[in-house]
């Protein structure tokens, strides 16, 4: 029943009902001691004994009154000892922003303005480790000054973990179906459990609505809604209404995968997007002009003023027109498959297949993407696939003004895919007027045709090979070895698993005793097969370099991979890693920065060359790419793991935890994890030193768990008879990271490892082990022009060192 008014609960004077949903009603009250308006929310009295009702009601009110945001409605008071339950909050005069898409549609820059608050207290919400799990127009009032304000946290949980049952439970109580299910994930439908991504979905879906006035998702009963979410894909809103920028269409779709992990990885970096789109289109308006968006991984970079490159291609990702999606794999592979035969070439500059593809599906105009690229033609084309039937449309077009410089269209079978591949590379040379020598031409031309079935296997392990997490690689190298299964003599395919090992032990999760083996003897057979494979080259040098310790073979397979294709970027910064390893840094900066010149939006291209600063005494450097990084990816961790290297480099090491906390929430793997806990022993927080190392410690008990890492902790506590033994142990491990200990005692990083464990005889002895040189690096740092000598001077005592037993 209604509660009248003049009505008191406590010091609260009841004045009118404003309104009522599943979790209680809302009135207006006055408080008599402090004379101020406020809604009462009111447990209704048939909930009282219901006990979930009545705890999910006092969660919504401590998780709420936990929060201090502009955005989010502030808790004055909780009561739950009374008969009638009720929680004094924030009075806020204003509309709902349900009822505001009701009335009208929303303007351009209103629409910004809502979802930018939205997502600003959303990040405050997650960082408090709170999921809302209830976004939509309803709960979201917007006051007379346009401020937003975030309503009913009766769904929030702290720690949110979900069952099936519990999801039906919400979908059958009243009031919830309308007013949840249109906003839930298609994880949330599907009762699992839930972090901030969730949210992330459902501030999508208000987006869409505020554009569209419609939601993305509809069905005639809450079963159709729900496999509408799960199955169905939203009409694009660019389509739907006119005059939305094409990048807010992009952001919208991004929110709105199925897919977790491709949707926005928290409320923040979907208010990074937002904020640069709304930084664009004010500057564009002040000016009187359309404002030049140019995005890459979700992060506007600017539009960069035009650099005349003589020979400069940017190769898309072509677009899959086949009535299947899955084809996709076969569209990424055809046009990486180009990309890397024109970068072979010496006299073309060719943007990497990070920064190219970063364009995928956003329909960005060509001379955004040549500034962006520092290139002055774009290669783009489509794929329509029907059974073996191929239709191949590929066009060259000029940056600067979109002339169509080259097209042609191809009407083939699939097994002569291979021959088209040859015939786009040789149009676009002559195209551009490139001078191909015969090494080059026998390079970049096919000399072996692989069974079709294989070649698509191949395709599918590149495609996942490129997503660059351990499962992505674990499929991959699943792919890649039916693929030889098929066609043993499938050098690139064996190239492919060599590389994949590789990259696999960079996690850290893996025995290096594990995975080098397995990548060796891949690249080995893979240059058995093909010596002119520069992926066998670059997969061979690596393992020579991180486990054989072998430094003449690993310099010379480097520079016969960078030979063989000079455009390989990410090779560049590896054989820069390499070069520090040594002491030769101006060398070794000068390959990174090659690095990021060719791939400037690849976030592992721009970490190494951070971390390639760090260890050359660079800090300076090393603090703008970590902001370079940031101004990329706001939430990728390893930027906050180089920002508290450098901090601990510099001994500001409460600085250095406090960045490197930040690198842990957002990815706690245990290197960064070994990090932290050196930090805290730094700066004296032992306990919480000790607290990382008993994690540490525990988790090497359940999988691999690197001991250079428990040695780092050691250190950092001064524990040197203990840092000493682990070091020795990460000796027998063959650990990838001990290669750079004596480039790190002597350069940038020379404060992270103590001065007494540096000059402890087992420390020296260690270095000894894997053959680094212990003083030779600080006698050739001291003479003039010796970063610029060649690297067989340095390497002069150590070339033949060989691994021990």
């Amino acid at each position: 029943m209604t509660i009248a008014a003049g009505t008191k609960l406590g010091r609260y004077e009841i004045r009118s009902k404003l309104g009522e949903g599943g979790m209680g009603e809302v009135y207006l009250a006055q408080d008599t001691k402090l004379d101020r308006k406020v809604a009462l929310k009111i447990l209704p009295a048939a909930f009282c004994l219901d006990s979930e009702r009545s705890a999910r009601f006092l969660r919504e009110a401590q998780a709420a009154s936990g929060l201090n945001h502009p955005n989010i409605c502030t808790i004055h008071e909780i009561d739950d000892d009374s008969e009638r339950p009720f929680i004094a909050m924030e009075y806020i005069e204003g509309k709902t922003l349900a009822e505001m898409i009701k009335d009208d549609r929303l303007e351009l820059a209103q629409t910004l303005d809502i979802a930018l608050q939205i997502a600003d207290a959303l990040s405050e919400t997650h960082a408090r480790g709170i999921v809302h799990r209830d976004i939509k127009p309803s709960n979201i009032i917007v006051n007379h000054r346009g401020q937003v304000k975030i309503l009913d946290f009766g769904l929030a949980k702290k720690t949110v973990v979900e069952n099936e049952a519990e999801t039906q439970q919400l979908l059958s109580q009243a009031g919830m179906i309308l007013g949840t299910a249109s906003y839930m994930s298609p994880e949330q439908a599907r009762g699992l459990a839930l972090d901030a991504r969730t949210d992330v979905w459902s501030c999508g879906v208000v987006l869409y609505e505020m554009l569209s006035g419609e939601k993305p998702f509809v069905g005639a009963t809450t079963t159709d809604l729900l496999a509408a979410i799960l199955k169905s894909e939203p009409e694009n809103v660019c389509q739907m209404v006119g005059g939305i920028p094409p990048e807010l269409g992009r952001i919208v779709w991004k929110a709105l995968r199925k897919a977790r992990d491709e949707r926005f990885q928290s409320a923040r970096d979907l208010y990074a997007d937002l904020k640069e789109l709304k930084n664009q289109l004010d500057v564009a308006a002040a000016r009187g002009v359309s404002a030049p968006l140019v995005f890459a991984s979700g992060v506007s970079i600017g539009v960069q003023s035009a650099v005349e490159v003589r020979n400069s291609i940017a190769v898309l990702p072509f677009t899959n027109l086949s009535a299947d999606a899955e084809n996709e794999y076969f569209c990424d592979g055809l046009a990486e498959e180009l990309l890397n035969a024109l970068a072979k070439i010496e006299d073309l500059q060719v943007a990497a297949r990070t920064s190219a593809f970063s364009f995928k599906g956003k329909n960005t105009k060509v001379s955004e993407i040549g500034n962006a690229l520092n290139v002055k033609t774009v290669l783009e084309g489509s794929v329509r696939r029907s059974g073996n039937r191929l239709r191949i449309t590929v066009q060259l077009v000029s940056a600067a003004d979109g002339y169509h410089l080259w097209s042609e269209c191809y009407d083939r079978e699939l097994r002569n895919v291979f021959d088209v591949q040859d015939e786009i590379t040789l149009a676009v040379v002559d195209a551009l007027k490139v001078k191909l020598l015969g090494e080059e031409r026998a390079g970049v031309l096919r000399h072996y045709i692989p069974d079709t079935e294989a070649y698509e296997l191949f395709l599918r392990g590149r495609y996942y090979r490129n997503k660059h997490t351990i499962e992505g690689l674990l499929k991959a190298i699943e792919y890649f070895e039916k693929a030889v299964d098929i066609e043993p003599r499938y050098a690139a395919a064996h190239a492919e698993i060599g590389i994949c090992f590789v990259m696999l032990s960079h996690f850290g999760l893996s025995s290096p005793h594990e995975v080098f083996p397995k990548g060796k003897a891949a690249a080995v057979r893979a240059l058995e097969l093909d010596n002119q494979s520069a992926e066998g080259h670059s997969a061979l040098a690596n393992i020579l370099f991180y486990y054989e310790w072998n430094w003449s073979a690993a310099e010379r397979e480097f520079k016969r991979a960078i030979e063989l294709n000079p455009n390989d970027a990410d090779t560049r910064w590896r054989f820069g890693l390499f070069l520090v390893s040594q002491g030769i840094f101006a060398k070794a900066i000068s390959e990174a920065e090659r690095a990021v010149k060719l791939d400037p939006l690849s976030l592992l291209a721009n970490l190494y060359s951070g971390f390639i600063y760090l260890l050359a005494d660079q800090l300076d450097r090393a603090f703008k790419q970590v902001a370079r990084i940031i101004e990329l990816a706001p939430s990728f961790p390893w930027a906050y793991w180089l920002k508290g290297s450098i901090y601990l480099a510099q001994e500001k090491y409460l600085d250095a935890a406090a960045a490197l906390e930040k690198a842990a929430a957002l990815g706690g793997i245990p290197v960064i994890k070994s990090y932290l806990g050196s930090a805290y022993g730094f700066c004296g927080k032992r306990d919480e030193a000790l607290g990382v190392l008993k994690e540490l410690l525990e988790t090497k008990k359940q999988h691999f768990n690197a001991a250079f890492n428990i040695a780092r902790i050691y250190n950092g506590l001064g524990d040197i008879d203990s840092a000493c033994e682990w070091l020795a142990k990460s000796v027998d491990e063959r650990n990838g990271e001990i290669v750079l200990l004596s480039a790190a005692g002597q350069g940038g990083m020379r404060n992270v490892w103590r001065t007494t464990l540096r000059a402890d005889t087992r420390y020296q002895d260690i270095l000894r082990r894997v053959g680094l040189p212990a003083a030779e690096i600080a006698r050739n740092r001291a003479k003039p022009g010796a970063d610029e000598s060649p690297t067989e001077i340095i390497l002069g005592d150590i070339s033949g060192a060989k691994r021990p037993e």
